[in-house]
């Protein structure tokens, strides 16, 4: 019975599944102003690009898995700049500054100018 589950499931179901969580994804980056929560939205467009390669890979032949390595790729290239972007919001709060957009955008002159961040 779940085999029959599985078959029902189509690339038109990813492909509305993807647009959903693309669209939650715009909508953080856009609305959001916690820099965490911008980074998350940032992970949920990168994923539902990740479903999107992976249902359409599903339609090359058995032997082609270039929808998974360009999978991987993307997924270890989102891993190294949700390090980066943790290791600057660590290097922020350890100044005692709030990691809202706001009074980073409003602050950028002196954080850009201290030394002490490198």
């Amino acid at each position: 019975m779940k085999s029959n589950v599985i078959y029902c499931l189509t690339t038109y179901n990813y492909q509305i599944l993807s647009l959903i969580m693309f669209i939650i994804g715009l909508l953080g980056v856009i609305l959001l102003k916690n820099f965490i929560k911008i980074l998350i939205s940032a992970e949920f467009i990168i994923n539902s690009i990740n479903i999107l390669f992976i249902s359409f890979s599903s339609y090359q032949p058995s032997d082609s898995y270039i929808g998974f390595s360009i999978v991987l790729f993307t997924t270890g290239i989102s891993a190294v700049v949700l390090a980066i972007a943790l290791y600057f919001l660590y290097v922020l709060s350890k100044k005692g500054i709030d990691t809202d957009n706001e009074e980073l955008f409003n602050d950028k002159e002196s954080i850009i100018n201290n030394e002490e961040l490198i």
